[in-house]
């Protein structure tokens, strides 16, 4: 989609692309592997299309929200990959992103909501076999 997309509206010299990661982005998610490193992706392929779009118009920015009240946990048939955490509503994380895009300088990505930003500022920080541990015991079947 972005590939798509990018040209145009680079060109036109104005414009936004939101592409949405995930809390999984910021942490290797055992029982969910291929969930968590697609959302890394997209995390580390928006932030590089955000710094090649810079002088363009065109705002990038990466999405990342935590639980969020839709139709996932249907899909997955599980509750636990909120990971106990209360979920936001779809409306919440609209209003994050958009006041994020809303900023002089938009950053190349955000987090909705402050624990989930919280989260991920930790999950940064850690040593990535922490991280995994971590991860596995609030993901463990």
């Amino acid at each position: 989609m972005s590939r798509a997309f990018i040209e145009p509206l680079r060109a036109s010299g104005n414009g936004v692309l939101v592409n949405v990661a995930s809390m999984a982005a910021y942490f290797p998610v055992p029982n969910m592997a291929v969930y968590g490193a697609a959302k890394a992706f997209v995390l580390s392929f928006t932030e590089a299309l955000w710094h090649e779009s810079r002088s363009t118009g065109l705002r990038v920015m990466a999405l990342s929200p935590g639980a969020t009240s839709t139709e996932f946990f249907d899909v997955i048939g599980t509750e636990a990959a909120n990971g106990g955490s209360k979920r936001q509503t779809p409306q919440e994380v609209v209003a994050t992103a958009l006041r994020a895009l809303d900023r002089r300088t938009p950053p190349p990505s955000v987090v909705s909501g402050r624990l989930n930003s919280v989260m991920a500022s930790l999950g940064r920080g850690m040593s990535r076999r922490r991280a995994v541990l971590v991860m596995g015991s609030s993901t463990a079947q």
